[in-house]
Protein backbone atom coordinates (compact mmCIF):
# COMPACT_ATOMS: atom_id res chain seq x y z
CA UNK A 1 0.00 0.00 0.00
CA UNK A 2 1.24 3.24 -1.17
CA UNK A 3 2.25 6.10 1.79
CA UNK A 4 0.12 8.60 0.46
CA UNK A 5 -3.14 5.63 0.41
CA UNK A 6 -2.25 4.83 3.83
CA UNK A 7 -2.50 8.47 5.46
CA UNK A 8 -5.54 8.45 3.72
CA UNK A 9 -6.81 5.54 5.36
CA UNK A 10 -5.29 7.10 8.94
CA UNK A 11 -6.67 9.85 8.08
CA UNK A 12 -10.06 9.88 6.08
CA UNK A 13 -11.85 7.03 7.36
CA UNK A 14 -14.41 9.39 9.13
CA UNK A 15 -15.19 10.47 5.81
CA UNK A 16 -15.45 7.27 4.09
CA UNK A 17 -19.57 8.44 3.84
CA UNK A 18 -18.66 11.46 1.38
CA UNK A 19 -15.75 9.30 -0.58
CA UNK A 20 -18.57 6.48 -1.02
CA UNK A 21 -21.53 8.81 -1.59
CA UNK A 22 -19.23 10.61 -4.70
CA UNK A 23 -17.58 7.34 -5.87
CA UNK A 24 -13.94 8.32 -4.56
CA UNK A 25 -13.37 5.11 -3.63
CA UNK A 26 -12.92 3.93 -7.23
CA UNK A 27 -14.54 0.17 -8.28
CA UNK A 28 -14.44 -2.55 -6.23
CA UNK A 29 -11.95 -0.72 -4.11
CA UNK A 30 -11.52 -1.94 -0.32
CA UNK A 31 -10.98 0.15 2.79
CA UNK A 32 -9.48 -1.12 6.24
CA UNK A 33 -11.11 -2.29 9.33
CA UNK A 34 -13.54 1.12 10.01
CA UNK A 35 -12.89 2.63 12.99
CA UNK A 36 -15.22 5.72 11.72
CA UNK A 37 -18.46 5.51 10.99
CA UNK A 38 -19.31 4.13 6.87
CA UNK A 39 -22.55 6.26 5.64
CA UNK A 40 -24.11 6.41 2.22
CA UNK A 41 -26.62 8.24 0.84
CA UNK A 42 -28.46 7.00 -2.69
CA UNK A 43 -29.68 10.36 -4.10
CA UNK A 44 -33.42 9.85 -3.71
CA UNK A 45 -34.40 9.49 -0.49
CA UNK A 46 -32.19 6.48 1.59
CA UNK A 47 -29.32 7.82 4.17
CA UNK A 48 -27.51 5.73 6.39
CA UNK A 49 -24.68 4.98 8.51
CA UNK A 50 -23.17 2.10 9.75
CA UNK A 51 -21.12 2.23 12.97
CA UNK A 52 -17.91 1.59 12.70
CA UNK A 53 -16.79 0.09 15.85
CA UNK A 54 -19.95 -2.31 16.45
CA UNK A 55 -21.47 -2.67 12.74
CA UNK A 56 -24.94 -1.53 13.90
CA UNK A 57 -26.83 0.79 11.45
CA UNK A 58 -26.98 3.96 13.62
CA UNK A 59 -28.89 6.56 11.16
CA UNK A 60 -31.38 5.63 8.46
CA UNK A 61 -32.73 8.35 7.17
CA UNK A 62 -35.43 9.28 4.41
CA UNK A 63 -35.93 12.03 3.05
CA UNK A 64 -34.00 13.58 5.17
CA UNK A 65 -36.06 12.64 8.20
CA UNK A 66 -34.28 10.59 10.85
CA UNK A 67 -36.49 7.44 11.09
CA UNK A 68 -34.33 5.70 14.20
CA UNK A 69 -36.23 5.54 17.46
CA UNK A 70 -34.30 7.37 19.99
CA UNK A 71 -32.09 5.75 22.07
CA UNK A 72 -32.52 2.73 19.76
CA UNK A 73 -29.78 1.61 16.78
CA UNK A 74 -31.99 1.98 13.70
CA UNK A 75 -30.87 -1.55 12.83
CA UNK A 76 -29.03 -3.89 14.38
CA UNK A 77 -28.59 -8.18 14.22
CA UNK A 78 -29.65 -10.38 17.34
CA UNK A 79 -29.78 -7.08 19.50
CA UNK A 80 -26.32 -5.31 18.50
CA UNK A 81 -22.79 -6.08 19.39
CA UNK A 82 -20.51 -4.30 21.00
CA UNK A 83 -17.99 -4.48 18.53
CA UNK A 84 -17.22 -6.08 15.36
CA UNK A 85 -15.11 -5.63 12.35
CA UNK A 86 -16.29 -3.72 9.81
CA UNK A 87 -15.27 -3.34 6.33
CA UNK A 88 -16.43 -2.82 3.19
CA UNK A 89 -15.78 -1.73 -0.78
CA UNK A 90 -17.53 0.39 -2.91
CA UNK A 91 -18.78 -0.57 -7.25
CA UNK A 92 -19.12 1.40 -10.50
CA UNK A 93 -17.30 4.20 -9.31
CA UNK A 94 -19.06 4.61 -6.23
CA UNK A 95 -22.42 4.39 -7.28
CA UNK A 96 -22.85 0.97 -4.91
CA UNK A 97 -21.67 -0.17 -1.70
CA UNK A 98 -21.17 -3.73 0.22
CA UNK A 99 -20.69 -2.77 3.96
CA UNK A 100 -19.30 -6.41 5.48
CA UNK A 101 -19.95 -6.51 9.77
CA UNK A 102 -17.91 -9.84 11.34
CA UNK A 103 -18.61 -10.63 14.67
CA UNK A 104 -15.80 -14.07 14.41
CA UNK A 105 -16.63 -14.84 17.94
CA UNK A 106 -20.45 -16.24 17.38
CA UNK A 107 -19.57 -16.78 14.13
CA UNK A 108 -21.76 -14.49 12.25
CA UNK A 109 -21.06 -11.75 8.90
CA UNK A 110 -24.24 -9.46 8.58
CA UNK A 111 -23.80 -7.69 4.75
CA UNK A 112 -25.50 -4.25 3.80
CA UNK A 113 -25.91 -3.19 0.20
CA UNK A 114 -27.08 -0.33 -1.19
CA UNK A 115 -27.00 1.70 -4.83
CA UNK A 116 -28.03 4.64 -6.16
CA UNK A 117 -31.46 5.53 -7.20
CA UNK A 118 -32.48 2.63 -5.15
CA UNK A 119 -34.10 3.45 -1.41
CA UNK A 120 -33.41 0.08 -0.13
CA UNK A 121 -30.97 -1.46 1.90
CA UNK A 122 -30.19 -4.82 0.78
CA UNK A 123 -28.84 -7.82 3.57
CA UNK A 124 -27.82 -11.37 4.31
CA UNK A 125 -26.36 -12.83 7.07
CA UNK A 126 -23.75 -15.46 6.98
CA UNK A 127 -24.18 -18.01 9.93
CA UNK A 128 -21.74 -20.30 10.50
CA UNK A 129 -21.90 -21.85 13.93
CA UNK A 130 -24.69 -22.63 16.41
CA UNK A 131 -25.98 -19.35 17.76
CA UNK A 132 -26.42 -18.71 21.76
CA UNK A 133 -28.66 -17.53 22.77
CA UNK A 134 -30.44 -19.37 19.63
CA UNK A 135 -31.95 -16.54 17.57
CA UNK A 136 -30.94 -15.23 14.15
CA UNK A 137 -32.87 -11.50 13.45
CA UNK A 138 -32.21 -8.25 11.47
CA UNK A 139 -34.39 -5.66 13.72
CA UNK A 140 -34.86 -1.87 12.70
CA UNK A 141 -36.01 0.38 15.89
CA UNK A 142 -38.21 3.15 14.23
CA UNK A 143 -39.44 6.40 15.21
CA UNK A 144 -43.66 5.34 16.32
CA UNK A 145 -44.68 9.30 15.94
CA UNK A 146 -43.99 9.12 12.29
CA UNK A 147 -44.50 5.19 11.40
CA UNK A 148 -48.17 4.88 13.21
CA UNK A 149 -50.04 2.33 10.97
CA UNK A 150 -48.86 -1.34 11.63
CA UNK A 151 -50.48 -4.72 12.66
CA UNK A 152 -53.16 -3.31 15.19
CA UNK A 153 -53.16 -7.04 17.72
CA UNK A 154 -48.81 -6.34 17.94
CA UNK A 155 -49.10 -2.53 19.21
CA UNK A 156 -48.61 -2.70 22.80
CA UNK A 157 -47.98 0.70 23.55
CA UNK A 158 -50.38 1.92 26.43
CA UNK A 159 -51.19 -2.15 27.38
CA UNK A 160 -50.34 -1.73 30.99
CA UNK A 161 -51.27 -5.13 32.17
CA UNK A 162 -48.43 -7.79 31.73
CA UNK A 163 -50.76 -11.08 30.52
CA UNK A 164 -47.42 -13.96 30.44
CA UNK A 165 -43.65 -13.01 30.04
CA UNK A 166 -42.62 -9.86 29.04
CA UNK A 167 -44.42 -9.93 25.33
CA UNK A 168 -47.85 -10.05 25.85
CA UNK A 169 -50.04 -7.53 27.46
CA UNK A 170 -53.33 -6.08 27.96
CA UNK A 171 -55.40 -3.06 28.30
CA UNK A 172 -58.19 -1.91 30.68
CA UNK A 173 -60.71 -3.46 28.33
CA UNK A 174 -59.53 -6.54 28.30
CA UNK A 175 -58.03 -6.32 24.78
CA UNK A 176 -54.67 -8.39 24.67
CA UNK A 177 -51.49 -7.37 22.15
CA UNK A 178 -48.46 -9.01 21.36
CA UNK A 179 -45.46 -8.61 18.97
CA UNK A 180 -46.44 -12.17 18.54
CA UNK A 181 -49.67 -11.10 16.92
CA UNK A 182 -48.30 -9.77 13.69
CA UNK A 183 -47.20 -12.93 11.66
CA UNK A 184 -47.74 -14.43 8.60
CA UNK A 185 -47.19 -18.16 7.36
CA UNK A 186 -43.88 -18.01 5.23
CA UNK A 187 -45.59 -19.75 2.07
CA UNK A 188 -48.11 -16.20 2.12
CA UNK A 189 -45.89 -13.70 3.37
CA UNK A 190 -45.66 -10.58 1.89
CA UNK A 191 -43.79 -7.43 2.68
CA UNK A 192 -44.68 -6.03 5.56
CA UNK A 193 -43.46 -3.12 8.20
CA UNK A 194 -44.93 0.27 9.02
CA UNK A 195 -46.25 3.32 7.59
CA UNK A 196 -47.14 7.11 7.97
CA UNK A 197 -47.53 10.25 6.64
CA UNK A 198 -45.19 10.67 3.86
CA UNK A 199 -42.93 7.63 5.33
CA UNK A 200 -42.75 3.78 5.10
CA UNK A 201 -40.42 1.23 6.05
CA UNK A 202 -41.12 -2.44 5.07
CA UNK A 203 -39.01 -5.86 4.93
CA UNK A 204 -38.73 -7.25 1.72
CA UNK A 205 -38.55 -10.94 3.45
CA UNK A 206 -37.45 -11.96 -0.43
CA UNK A 207 -35.47 -15.62 -0.13
CA UNK A 208 -36.21 -17.77 3.36
CA UNK A 209 -34.97 -20.26 2.12
CA UNK A 210 -32.20 -20.86 5.16
CA UNK A 211 -35.11 -20.45 7.27
CA UNK A 212 -36.62 -23.15 9.62
CA UNK A 213 -39.93 -25.00 10.63
CA UNK A 214 -41.79 -24.98 6.88
CA UNK A 215 -43.76 -23.60 4.91
CA UNK A 216 -46.20 -22.94 7.67
CA UNK A 217 -44.39 -21.43 9.87
CA UNK A 218 -44.60 -18.17 11.11
CA UNK A 219 -42.89 -15.71 13.41
CA UNK A 220 -42.44 -12.12 14.81
CA UNK A 221 -42.55 -9.06 12.19
CA UNK A 222 -43.75 -6.04 13.48
CA UNK A 223 -44.15 -4.27 17.30
CA UNK A 224 -44.92 -1.05 17.68
CA UNK A 225 -43.86 -0.98 22.15
CA UNK A 226 -44.70 3.29 22.06
CA UNK A 227 -41.48 4.16 22.50
CA UNK A 228 -40.37 1.99 18.77
CA UNK A 229 -41.44 0.63 15.90
CA UNK A 230 -39.82 -2.78 15.66
CA UNK A 231 -39.30 -4.42 12.40
CA UNK A 232 -38.34 -7.63 12.74
CA UNK A 233 -36.47 -10.50 10.35
CA UNK A 234 -36.43 -13.66 11.68
CA UNK A 235 -34.05 -16.24 10.51
CA UNK A 236 -34.47 -18.81 12.78
CA UNK A 237 -36.07 -18.73 16.64
CA UNK A 238 -36.73 -21.34 19.71
CA UNK A 239 -40.54 -19.99 18.97
CA UNK A 240 -42.34 -23.01 18.42
CA UNK A 241 -39.49 -24.25 16.04
CA UNK A 242 -39.46 -27.93 14.81
CA UNK A 243 -36.34 -27.60 12.58
CA UNK A 244 -32.64 -26.77 13.78
CA UNK A 245 -30.97 -23.62 12.45
CA UNK A 246 -29.44 -23.93 9.33
CA UNK A 247 -25.80 -23.15 8.67
CA UNK A 248 -24.68 -20.64 6.00
CA UNK A 249 -26.02 -17.51 4.07
CA UNK A 250 -29.31 -16.34 4.88
CA UNK A 251 -31.10 -13.91 2.80
CA UNK A 252 -30.71 -11.78 0.61
CA UNK A 253 -33.56 -9.96 2.56
CA UNK A 254 -34.16 -5.61 2.27
CA UNK A 255 -35.20 -2.97 4.34
CA UNK A 256 -37.46 -0.91 1.83
CA UNK A 257 -38.17 2.77 2.60
CA UNK A 258 -41.68 4.59 0.46
CA UNK A 259 -43.63 7.00 0.92
CA UNK A 260 -46.25 5.35 3.17
CA UNK A 261 -47.20 2.49 0.42
CA UNK A 262 -45.92 -0.83 0.75
CA UNK A 263 -43.76 -2.37 -1.47
CA UNK A 264 -44.02 -5.21 -4.25
CA UNK A 265 -41.63 -8.82 -3.57
CA UNK A 266 -39.00 -8.69 -5.90
CA UNK A 267 -36.11 -10.29 -7.60
CA UNK A 268 -32.84 -10.25 -5.81
CA UNK A 269 -30.70 -12.53 -7.68
CA UNK A 270 -28.46 -9.42 -8.94
CA UNK A 271 -26.53 -9.59 -5.55
CA UNK A 272 -24.98 -12.75 -6.09
CA UNK A 273 -22.43 -10.67 -8.02
CA UNK A 274 -21.98 -8.63 -4.76
CA UNK A 275 -22.78 -10.59 -1.57
CA UNK A 276 -20.04 -13.64 -0.96
CA UNK A 277 -21.21 -16.86 -0.99
CA UNK A 278 -24.64 -16.06 -2.51
CA UNK A 279 -25.74 -18.34 -5.53
CA UNK A 280 -27.06 -17.06 -8.67
CA UNK A 281 -29.60 -18.61 -10.16
CA UNK A 282 -27.83 -20.78 -13.11
CA UNK A 283 -25.97 -22.47 -9.96
CA UNK A 284 -29.34 -23.75 -8.59
CA UNK A 285 -31.79 -26.42 -9.90
CA UNK A 286 -35.69 -26.73 -9.52
CA UNK A 287 -37.73 -29.94 -8.88
CA UNK A 288 -41.04 -30.51 -10.78
CA UNK A 289 -43.48 -33.02 -11.23
CA UNK A 290 -47.21 -34.57 -10.54
CA UNK A 291 -48.99 -34.83 -7.11
CA UNK A 292 -51.75 -36.89 -6.63
CA UNK A 293 -54.65 -37.74 -3.69
CA UNK A 294 -57.96 -37.19 -2.18
CA UNK A 295 -57.30 -34.17 -0.54
CA UNK A 296 -61.26 -33.32 0.39
CA UNK A 297 -60.79 -29.84 -1.47
CA UNK A 298 -57.66 -28.72 0.40
CA UNK A 299 -54.75 -26.96 -1.14
CA UNK A 300 -51.91 -29.12 -1.83
CA UNK A 301 -48.65 -27.87 -1.49
CA UNK A 302 -44.77 -29.58 -1.88
CA UNK A 303 -42.33 -28.57 0.14
CA UNK A 304 -38.22 -29.62 0.26
CA UNK A 305 -36.28 -29.61 3.07
CA UNK A 306 -32.63 -30.35 4.16
CA UNK A 307 -29.52 -29.39 5.71
CA UNK A 308 -28.96 -27.16 2.08
CA UNK A 309 -32.63 -25.44 2.94
CA UNK A 310 -36.44 -25.48 2.88
CA UNK A 311 -38.28 -24.40 -0.60
CA UNK A 312 -42.02 -25.19 -1.74
CA UNK A 313 -44.55 -24.93 -4.43
CA UNK A 314 -48.66 -25.01 -4.57
CA UNK A 315 -50.16 -27.36 -6.86
CA UNK A 316 -52.30 -26.40 -9.30
CA UNK A 317 -54.66 -29.03 -11.71
CA UNK A 318 -52.04 -32.00 -10.02
CA UNK A 319 -48.81 -30.13 -11.25
CA UNK A 320 -46.18 -28.23 -9.54
CA UNK A 321 -42.98 -26.54 -9.75
CA UNK A 322 -40.64 -25.03 -7.43
CA UNK A 323 -37.57 -23.47 -8.70
CA UNK A 324 -34.17 -21.17 -6.91
CA UNK A 325 -33.29 -24.60 -5.47
CA UNK A 326 -29.19 -24.99 -3.84
CA UNK A 327 -27.80 -28.11 -4.67
CA UNK A 328 -28.33 -31.14 -2.67
CA UNK A 329 -30.81 -33.94 -1.17
CA UNK A 330 -34.07 -33.44 0.66
CA UNK A 331 -36.96 -35.23 1.55
CA UNK A 332 -39.94 -33.61 -0.46
CA UNK A 333 -43.31 -33.52 1.58
CA UNK A 334 -46.96 -33.36 -0.08
CA UNK A 335 -49.67 -31.35 2.63
CA UNK A 336 -52.86 -31.26 2.36
CA UNK A 337 -53.69 -27.85 4.08
CA UNK A 338 -51.13 -27.99 6.93
CA UNK A 339 -51.26 -32.47 6.82
CA UNK A 340 -48.25 -34.11 5.36
CA UNK A 341 -49.91 -36.64 4.01
CA UNK A 342 -47.14 -37.80 1.29
CA UNK A 343 -42.92 -37.96 1.46
CA UNK A 344 -40.19 -38.95 -0.78
CA UNK A 345 -36.55 -38.15 -1.34
CA UNK A 346 -35.41 -36.24 -4.28
CA UNK A 347 -31.62 -35.10 -5.19
CA UNK A 348 -31.20 -31.88 -6.91
CA UNK A 349 -28.19 -30.82 -9.41
CA UNK A 350 -27.50 -27.12 -9.92
CA UNK A 351 -28.35 -26.27 -13.84
CA UNK A 352 -31.29 -29.06 -14.26
CA UNK A 353 -35.27 -29.87 -13.27
CA UNK A 354 -35.75 -32.87 -11.48
CA UNK A 355 -38.54 -34.50 -12.06
CA UNK A 356 -40.61 -36.07 -8.88
CA UNK A 357 -43.97 -37.71 -8.58
CA UNK A 358 -45.48 -37.71 -4.92
CA UNK A 359 -48.94 -38.97 -4.05
CA UNK A 360 -50.71 -39.02 -0.26
CA UNK A 361 -54.41 -38.88 1.14
CA UNK A 362 -55.70 -36.96 3.89
CA UNK A 363 -57.05 -39.76 6.58
CA UNK A 364 -60.27 -40.91 6.41
CA UNK A 365 -63.88 -39.00 7.84
CA UNK A 366 -65.26 -40.51 10.48
CA UNK A 367 -67.93 -42.33 9.57
CA UNK A 368 -70.15 -41.62 13.13
CA UNK A 369 -69.02 -38.49 13.83
CA UNK A 370 -66.22 -36.00 13.41
CA UNK A 371 -65.46 -32.67 14.36
CA UNK A 372 -62.98 -30.51 12.50
CA UNK A 373 -61.08 -31.42 9.32
CA UNK A 374 -58.14 -33.31 8.98
CA UNK A 375 -56.14 -30.61 7.71
CA UNK A 376 -53.24 -30.05 9.89
CA UNK A 377 -54.95 -26.74 11.68
CA UNK A 378 -57.86 -26.20 14.43
CA UNK A 379 -59.59 -24.23 11.53
CA UNK A 380 -63.46 -24.15 12.75
CA UNK A 381 -63.38 -24.97 16.24
CA UNK A 382 -64.31 -22.18 18.59
CA UNK A 383 -62.11 -19.23 18.94
CA UNK A 384 -59.51 -20.90 15.87
CA UNK A 385 -60.25 -17.51 13.91
CA UNK A 386 -59.40 -15.18 16.45
CA UNK A 387 -56.49 -17.12 17.72
CA UNK A 388 -53.87 -15.69 15.54
CA UNK A 389 -54.15 -12.06 17.04
CA UNK A 390 -55.39 -12.48 20.68
CA UNK A 391 -53.87 -13.58 23.48
CA UNK A 392 -56.92 -17.36 24.57
CA UNK A 393 -57.78 -14.36 27.72
CA UNK A 394 -58.81 -11.77 25.49
CA UNK A 395 -62.00 -10.52 26.80
CA UNK A 396 -63.29 -10.78 22.92
CA UNK A 397 -62.56 -14.37 23.17
CA UNK A 398 -66.04 -16.81 23.46
CA UNK A 399 -65.67 -18.90 26.59
CA UNK A 400 -63.20 -21.54 26.55
CA UNK A 401 -65.23 -23.70 29.11
CA UNK A 402 -68.98 -24.62 29.09
CA UNK A 403 -70.43 -27.71 31.22
CA UNK A 404 -70.71 -29.81 28.11
CA UNK A 405 -70.38 -30.31 24.28
CA UNK A 406 -72.11 -31.79 21.78
CA UNK A 407 -71.67 -33.13 18.39
CA UNK A 408 -74.50 -32.14 17.19
CA UNK A 409 -73.82 -28.68 17.56
CA UNK A 410 -70.61 -29.31 15.08
CA UNK A 411 -66.91 -28.15 15.38
CA UNK A 412 -67.68 -24.04 16.02
CA UNK A 413 -69.10 -24.78 19.39
CA UNK A 414 -65.99 -27.10 20.80
CA UNK A 415 -62.93 -25.07 22.13
CA UNK A 416 -59.59 -24.67 19.46
CA UNK A 417 -57.63 -26.04 22.35
CA UNK A 418 -57.79 -28.08 25.46
CA UNK A 419 -56.15 -26.67 28.54
CA UNK A 420 -55.41 -28.73 31.91
CA UNK A 421 -56.53 -25.34 34.58
CA UNK A 422 -58.88 -24.34 32.33
CA UNK A 423 -61.37 -26.23 30.32
CA UNK A 424 -59.82 -30.28 31.20
CA UNK A 425 -62.14 -32.63 31.17
CA UNK A 426 -64.21 -32.00 28.15
CA UNK A 427 -67.56 -33.51 28.07
CA UNK A 428 -68.72 -34.37 24.60
CA UNK A 429 -72.18 -35.78 23.55
CA UNK A 430 -73.23 -37.99 20.77
CA UNK A 431 -75.73 -40.35 19.88
CA UNK A 432 -75.47 -44.28 18.35
CA UNK A 433 -78.13 -45.22 16.31
CA UNK A 434 -76.64 -48.58 17.46
CA UNK A 435 -73.72 -49.80 19.28
CA UNK A 436 -70.64 -51.51 16.61
CA UNK A 437 -70.56 -55.39 17.29
CA UNK A 438 -66.38 -54.45 18.03
CA UNK A 439 -66.68 -51.23 19.62
CA UNK A 440 -65.53 -48.38 18.40
CA UNK A 441 -62.49 -46.49 17.37
CA UNK A 442 -61.44 -42.69 18.27
CA UNK A 443 -59.07 -40.45 16.72
CA UNK A 444 -57.86 -37.06 18.12
CA UNK A 445 -55.86 -35.16 15.85
CA UNK A 446 -53.55 -32.47 17.32
CA UNK A 447 -51.10 -30.09 15.60
CA UNK A 448 -49.75 -29.03 18.17
CA UNK A 449 -48.95 -29.31 21.93
CA UNK A 450 -47.43 -27.60 25.50
CA UNK A 451 -45.39 -28.70 28.96
CA UNK A 452 -46.20 -31.97 27.60
CA UNK A 453 -49.87 -31.70 26.99
CA UNK A 454 -51.66 -34.56 25.38
CA UNK A 455 -55.31 -36.45 24.92
CA UNK A 456 -56.85 -38.93 27.18
CA UNK A 457 -60.17 -40.33 27.43
CA UNK A 458 -63.40 -41.93 29.69
CA UNK A 459 -66.40 -43.22 28.63
CA UNK A 460 -69.46 -45.62 30.51
CA UNK A 461 -66.58 -48.44 31.86
CA UNK A 462 -63.94 -47.53 29.78
CA UNK A 463 -60.68 -45.00 30.61
CA UNK A 464 -57.98 -44.59 27.75
CA UNK A 465 -54.15 -46.40 28.88
CA UNK A 466 -51.71 -44.69 29.44
CA UNK A 467 -49.72 -46.31 26.20
CA UNK A 468 -52.70 -44.80 24.46
CA UNK A 469 -51.21 -40.79 24.76
CA UNK A 470 -47.25 -41.23 24.50
CA UNK A 471 -45.54 -38.33 25.99
CA UNK A 472 -45.17 -35.57 22.62
CA UNK A 473 -42.04 -34.28 21.85
CA UNK A 474 -41.14 -31.04 23.78
CA UNK A 475 -40.88 -27.93 21.71
CA UNK A 476 -39.88 -25.94 24.75
CA UNK A 477 -41.67 -23.18 23.77
CA UNK A 478 -45.16 -21.90 24.10
CA UNK A 479 -47.60 -21.97 21.63
CA UNK A 480 -51.32 -21.18 21.21
CA UNK A 481 -50.53 -18.49 23.33
CA UNK A 482 -48.51 -16.90 21.10
CA UNK A 483 -50.82 -16.74 18.74
CA UNK A 484 -49.74 -20.21 16.33
CA UNK A 485 -51.01 -23.43 16.21
CA UNK A 486 -48.40 -24.81 14.05
CA UNK A 487 -46.16 -27.67 15.88
CA UNK A 488 -46.08 -31.23 15.03
CA UNK A 489 -49.12 -32.97 13.96
CA UNK A 490 -49.75 -35.93 16.28
CA UNK A 491 -53.14 -38.55 15.84
CA UNK A 492 -54.13 -40.32 18.94
CA UNK A 493 -55.44 -43.58 18.90
CA UNK A 494 -58.00 -44.93 21.41
CA UNK A 495 -60.14 -48.34 20.61
CA UNK A 496 -63.31 -48.16 22.78
CA UNK A 497 -64.91 -51.93 23.54
CA UNK A 498 -68.99 -52.21 23.26
CA UNK A 499 -69.30 -52.45 26.27
CA UNK A 500 -68.53 -48.74 27.29
CA UNK A 501 -71.18 -47.89 24.56
CA UNK A 502 -74.67 -47.43 24.40
CA UNK A 503 -77.42 -47.07 21.74
CA UNK A 504 -78.58 -43.38 21.97
CA UNK A 505 -77.01 -40.46 24.02
CA UNK A 506 -73.06 -40.99 24.79
CA UNK A 507 -70.83 -38.96 26.51
CA UNK A 508 -67.25 -38.81 26.22
CA UNK A 509 -64.67 -37.44 28.16
CA UNK A 510 -62.38 -35.76 26.97
CA UNK A 511 -59.03 -34.64 29.17
CA UNK A 512 -55.37 -33.20 29.16
CA UNK A 513 -52.77 -35.47 30.81
CA UNK A 514 -49.15 -34.46 31.45
CA UNK A 515 -46.62 -34.65 34.42
CA UNK A 516 -46.54 -30.82 34.47
CA UNK A 517 -48.89 -28.34 35.68
CA UNK A 518 -49.32 -24.49 35.16
CA UNK A 519 -51.44 -21.42 35.68
CA UNK A 520 -54.56 -20.85 33.48
CA UNK A 521 -53.33 -21.05 29.89
CA UNK A 522 -49.58 -21.45 30.68
CA UNK A 523 -51.02 -24.87 31.79
CA UNK A 524 -50.40 -28.23 29.48
CA UNK A 525 -52.60 -27.92 26.87
CA UNK A 526 -52.77 -29.06 23.30
CA UNK A 527 -54.89 -28.16 19.86
CA UNK A 528 -57.69 -29.62 17.87
CA UNK A 529 -57.19 -30.69 14.50
CA UNK A 530 -60.39 -33.23 14.30
CA UNK A 531 -61.85 -36.03 15.85
CA UNK A 532 -63.77 -38.87 14.47
CA UNK A 533 -65.92 -41.63 15.51
CA UNK A 534 -65.77 -45.12 13.62
CA UNK A 535 -66.60 -48.75 14.19
CA UNK A 536 -63.74 -50.36 15.08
Amino acid sequence: MSRKRRQALAAGLASAAVLAGAGLLGVGQPWANAAANVSFDTGTGLAFTINGGNGNVTSLKHNGTELAAAGFAAGQFQSGWSSAAVTGKTFNNGSSILVSVANTSIGVTQYYFARKNDNTLYMATNITKALNPGEARFIARLKPSLLTTSPAGAKTGGFGTTVEGSDVFANAAGRTASKFYSSQRLITQQPFGASGTGHGAFILPAYTDMTSGGPFFRDIEVNDTGGAVNITHYMFSGHQQTEALRLGLHGPYALALTDGSAPTARSMDFLASFIPGMLSDAQRGGVSGTATGSWNGLRATVALAGPTGQYWGQVKAGKFVIGHIKPGTYTATLYAGELAVGTRSVTVPAGATTALAISGSVPAAGTLFQLGTFDGTPAGFLNADRIETMHPSDARMSPWKASSYSVANGAAKFPMAAFKAVNSPMALGFTLASVPANGVKLRIATTSTFAGGRPAVSIGNYSSPASASPTPVNLNSRNVTRGTWRGLNTTYTYTIPASALKTGANTLSVSVVSGSSGATFLSPNFIFDALALDPA
